[in-house]
């Protein structure tokens, strides 16, 4: 496989810290969050800025210094919750979102854990089934499905649940979603959208609420797995991955 550069993991465990030092890093980032939606607007700097205030964050920097990439987790209860993943659109499909994806679930997981996130975007359930194995699937829409609705409710109990859908979920805010229209995903839009899948309605809001078992193995392999497959050679600390 080609290699078309470089990328420089780092992993930030206070990164309010590392933001408040970094001015420039931050606006990066808030730049790439802004990027990866197709809608003007989405997200608004102050969100963009609050999403990257998490417990732990992930980012990725390509081989001039630029920040490209980042990934935040944080706890919703007892899960381990994806609050925010965004990679330049240059980068996007080249397993760049499945590698940070793995690297922050690989620090924030202790043992045996739940892992979870909120989506309207198939590109995005894709990145995280690249990584593990969540639920609902096309096939099975009823595995975890007492976490996934437990989950539902510490995101938003105010939001109806309908099975994994949430249904109304970004109805108040950006004009009813992050994105100017359904992202293309030849393998998942038909399952999140089609009438003979979760008939999500994207015009109103909904969102697909997603969770899967996890642990800190599970991820060190996925992370393994995502970087061989990616068209980037990674690193962290300057040591190879993978």
């Amino acid at each position: 496989m080609d290699v078309f550069g470089s990328l420089e993991i780092e992993v930030h465990q206070n990164p309010e810290e590392f933001l408040e030092a970094n001015s420039e890093a931050e606006q990066q980032l808030v730049d790439v969050a802004q990027n990866a939606f197709s809608k003007d607007g989405v997200p608004t700097d102050q969100d963009a800025r609050d999403h990257l205030r998490v417990p732990t964050l992930v980012t990725a920097q390509d081989e001039d210094g630029n920040y490209v990439a980042f990934s935040g987790l944080s706890r919703m209860e007892d899960t381990v919750y994806e609050v925010g993943l965004a990679v330049d659109d240059g980068l996007q499909g080249r397993c760049v979102g499945s590698t940070l994806l793995s690297r922050g679930v690989m620090e924030e997981a202790e043992g045996d854990e739940l892992f979870g996130y909120r989506t309207q975007n198939p590109n995005m359930y894709a990145c995280a089934d690249n990584c593990f194995e969540v639920y609902p699937q096309p096939d099975n829409h009823e595995e975890l499905l007492e976490e996934v609705q437990n989950l539902g409710e510490a995101i938003e109990d105010e939001k109806e649940m309908e099975g994994p859908v949430m249904r109304e979920a970004y109805a108040d805010i950006y004009d009813g979603g992050m994105y100017s229209g359904v992202p293309e995903n030849d393998d998942f839009k038909d399952f999140m959208y089609g009438e003979q899948g979760l008939n999500m309605s994207f015009e109103e809001g909904d969102a697909l609420v997603v969770t899967g078992e996890v642990s800190e193995s599970e991820a060190a392999h996925s992370l393994g797995r995502a970087a061989r497959e990616s068209t980037y050679e990674f690193t962290e600390r300057g040591e190879k991955i993978a």
